[in-house]
């Protein structure tokens, strides 16, 4: 979105936009060379953070009454957008992920996954049998992975270690 605020680095996504106008290859060149180096240079990584109030909280002394923005820079948020394709196609490629995921996947929405949870529901019902759903957001757990064990269960599965290692990089500090 060009109307955010640009990161530490001062460089807004309009101004990416208007970069690629002129020498997409460039950003091309500097993405590639990020994942095929295996790292994620920390610069991309420096945030800096805008604490905002909620509305409408009764007490303002207390934390839960505040929220943290994260402005992080535009170009490393540039580079995890296609290292996250990189990493999705290549579970899919490798068949590594369940036939019940939904998430993240091309041709899989949440209208779909949704579909499917009441049609089963709906025949479970017709059967007079009682039926339960257990909705889960991994995206929201994945501040706390184990990074060891994720780039380990990476290189178990035989992915490609240029995105391994990009991950491992992403991941520290």
């Amino acid at each position: 979105m060009v109307k955010k605020a640009p990161g530490p680095d001062k460089l807004s996504f309009g101004t990416i936009r208007l970069l690629w106008k002129w020498d997409k290859e460039r950003i091309v060149r500097r993405t590639r060379a990020a994942i095929l180096m295996g790292r994620h240079p920390v610069v991309w990584k420096r945030a800096s953070g805008v604490v905002i109030r909620k509305p409408g909280k009764d007490d303002y002394t207390k934390l839960k009454a505040y929220r943290l923005i994260s402005l992080l820079s535009c170009m490393g948020k540039g580079v995890e957008k296609v290292a996250v394709e990189l990493l999705s196609e290549e579970a899919e490629r490798k068949g590594l992920l369940s036939d019940r995921q939904f998430g993240s996947r091309k041709g899989r929405s949440a209208i779909d996954a949704a579909a499917i949870m009441v049609d089963r529901a709906h025949t479970v019902w017709t059967n007079r049998h009682i039926t339960g759903v257990l909705l889960m957001d991994i995206k929201a757990a994945f501040p706390s992975v184990a990074k060891g064990r994720l780039v380990n269960l990476m290189k178990v599965r035989k992915m490609d270690g240029d995105l391994h290692r990009w991950t491992e990089s992403f991941l520290s500090e």
